[in-house]
Order: structure tokens, then sequence, then C-alpha cells
């Protein structure tokens, strides 16, 4: 069977909803190098997405919050090896 999901949206926020606001994907309540890690072991082939970047204070604040966005995720996926194995790895001690 093959891979079902072609693009991931990788965004962070605080809070649920409806309270929540979104946040840097380094700077939320989900934990964006376990997202990474799982889409490693589930040997992900298609794109990763940076959705709904907060603007940042400077002359360019959407293209620098995206590109923030870029930089924080390109570390992440070039690093997955070095991440070690997902929490879900762990403890059911399986591959999922």
């Amino acid at each position: 069977m093959g891979q079902r999901h072609h693009r991931v949206l990788f965004r962070n926020v605080r809070g649920k909803v409806p309270n929540y606001h979104e946040t840097f994907v380094d700077d939320g309540d989900i934990d964006m190098a376990e997202i990474v890690r799982i889409l490693r072991d589930e040997d992900y082939r298609g794109v990763i997405i940076p959705d709904h970047t907060p603007e940042m204070s400077c002359d360019a604040p959407w293209h620098a919050g995206k590109a923030f966005a870029l930089g924080y995720m390109r570390a992440l996926v070039q690093n997955a090896t070095a991440l070690g194995p997902s929490r879900t790895a762990q403890a059911t001690n399986i591959r999922i």
C-alpha cells in the first residue's frame, strides 16, 4: 500500500481549541522534534510545509517568520538520525 499523505503542514500552538494561539515552531506545546522522529521512522517522503508562522518585528515580518520556520525545520530534518528514536517507538518497542 503506498504512502497516503503527500504533505505535512508544520505548525505549533499553545493551548487548545477554542483557546489557543499559534507560536513559532520551536515555542509551542508540541514537540516538533518528535514529529520529525515519527515522520523519519515512518519513512515519510512527502513535503513538509511551514504553516501559519507568526510574523517577526522587522522590515519583512512575514518573510522573516517563514525563514525562521524553514531553517528550524531544515535543521531537524538534516539531523533526524541524531534525534534518536521517537518516544512512541521507545514506549511500544516496535516500529509503528
